[in-house]
């Protein structure tokens, strides 16, 4: 699963490009307040609510800036995919071009290929919590280890084993105060 934060760094990016323009600053706004449902492709065809946003000066014939579909439905400009995108809690696709996108390693780690790849909020959820288990899993092994390092001991990593013990306890409070996020959100999902 793409993180929150990475795409935030892609939204931020892209607005950085075309900030000057009122009605994209507002379009990466609007995206940005809506990042757990924005997702970046490379091919948006198909999508429920695909949006294709072009910056690029130096190309001999410039791509159309702006390009939006709703349910099927061309949308002409940015102010109206808001209103159009806002009214639905699907999933929204996002195709970006600019110079040197596929050498901007920042795009490129969230770049999924068309929009197979897209996942609902409730898959999402799902796959964030078996994540957040493995990582439990994992610092709970670390602990385990350390453990049973600290009872074979002379003394002699007492205070390295303990250290990784806290380390290991706090890793784990952590990750499951974010496993029942995660868990609650399923729930209201499951109730809507």
């Amino acid at each position: 699963m793409i993180s929150r934060a990475k795409k935030l760094e892609v939204l931020n990016n892209f607005t950085m490009m075309v900030g000057g323009d009122p009605a994209f600053a507002y379009l990466m706004g609007f995206l940005t307040g809506q990042v757990d449902r924005v997702h970046f492709v490379e091919n948006a065809a198909g999508a429920d609510i695909a949006l294709r946003l072009s910056q690029g000066k130096l190309t001999v014939w410039p791509a159309e800036p702006f390009r939006a579909t709703v349910g099927g439905v061309i949308i002409p400009n940015p102010i109206a995919f808001v209103a159009a995108a806002s009214k639905s809690d699907r999933q929204i696709c996002v195709s970006l071009s600019f110079e040197r996108a596929d050498e901007a390693p920042w795009y490129q780690e969230v770049l999924l290929p068309d929009v197979s790849y897209v996942s609902g909020p409730a898959e999402s959820a799902e796959e964030e919590a078996r994540a957040l288990r493995a990582e439990m899993d994992r610092a709970l092994d670390i602990y385990s280890e350390c453990k049973r390092l600290l009872e074979n001991d002379e003394g002699s990593r007492k205070q390295e084993l303990d250290y990784c013990m806290r380390v290991a306890q706090e890793q784990m409070k952590q990750l499951s105060t974010k496993l029942e996020e995660v868990n609650a959100a399923l729930q209201r999902l499951a109730s809507d």
